[in-house]
């Protein structure tokens, strides 16, 4: 019997270890980020130095439109840059909208780095509060992909923005760690990222996009957010697109032009 003691603690200790390892590593594991010098020029946009907490600041590209009626906040997945990023934001121009697309901390040009979800929602809160200042909120259009979809739920929440697009959102991120790690506690989490509650107090209508063959996100995700909440929300799916392939798509651009036709 003193075997199966012994067993059974060093199983709980490698237990221990592994759930202070998933921690310690969270940021890591969420953020992808790609750094970018100081010296990369972009090809297309202007850019903005935002201050989001004393000597930190974000870089954010702002794509103009002639005789705008508005803006569209592009907030982008966990992976990569702006650089990365700018040739998904084509997929909403050329219906008269702006694009405002901010580079998370550590990601592109932006400074520091995220040690808490409360500093994620504080700093597209002053991107948003950036953007009240150049456009009525009945102007402004919220559009989050990926990581970003849950950034965009907590955006609209708290504001109220003229409409929200979610691009391959996931429930929460408990979602995700259920799917994926489901041996690993809610309250490890540090960026639980519950879009489900933050839709519960959405006022604009939401038009959720999806791709049916997402190997990331599963559109189950989309479909459940649909299900709880089938008043003000809007599922379009996109047939066959994994989760990349859905932020090209021509059923995305579509939704948008006919938000532009509507406005």
């Amino acid at each position: 019997m003193r075997w199966i003691k012994r067993i059974f603690i060093v199983a709980i200790s490698l237990y221990l270890l592994l759930l202070v390892g998933v921690f310690i590593a969270q940021e890591r594991l969420l953020f992808l980020n790609e750094q970018l010098p100081e010296t990369y020029q972009f090809r297309d946009g202007e850019e903005v130095e935002l201050e989001v907490e004393k000597g930190i600041y974000l870089n954010c590209l702002w794509l103009k439109e002639p005789a705008s009626k508005g803006v569209i906040l592009y907030l982008h997945g966990n992976k990569g840059s702006n650089r990365r990023c700018l040739r998904q934001a084509g997929t909403f121009r050329g219906q008269g909208y702006d694009v405002f697309m901010p580079d998370y901390r550590g990601f592109g040009k932006s400074d520091g780095e995220y040690r808490s979800e409360q500093q994620l929602y504080s700093d597209v809160q002053k991107v948003y509060d950036f953007l009240r200042q150049h456009y009525d909120e009945s102007q402004i259009i919220i559009a989050g992909y990926s990581l970003g979809s849950g950034l965009a739920t907590w955006l609209a929440a708290n504001n109220n923005p003229s409409r929200v697009i979610l691009v391959a959102p996931y429930v929460s991120m408990v979602y995700m760690k259920d799917k994926l790690f489901p041996f690993v506690p809610d309250f490890i989490l540090k960026y639980p990222l519950r879009s489900d509650e933050n839709l519960k107090q959405v006022k604009a209508p939401v038009t959720i996009i999806h791709g049916t063959e997402d190997e990331l996100i599963p559109f189950e995700s989309a479909e459940q957010l649909h299900q709880r909440f089938p008043g003000k929300t809007e599922l379009v799916p996109v047939p066959g697109a994994g989760h990349r392939r859905v932020i090209f798509s021509n059923v995305l651009r579509d939704v948008v032009r006919q938000i532009a036709q509507r406005s």
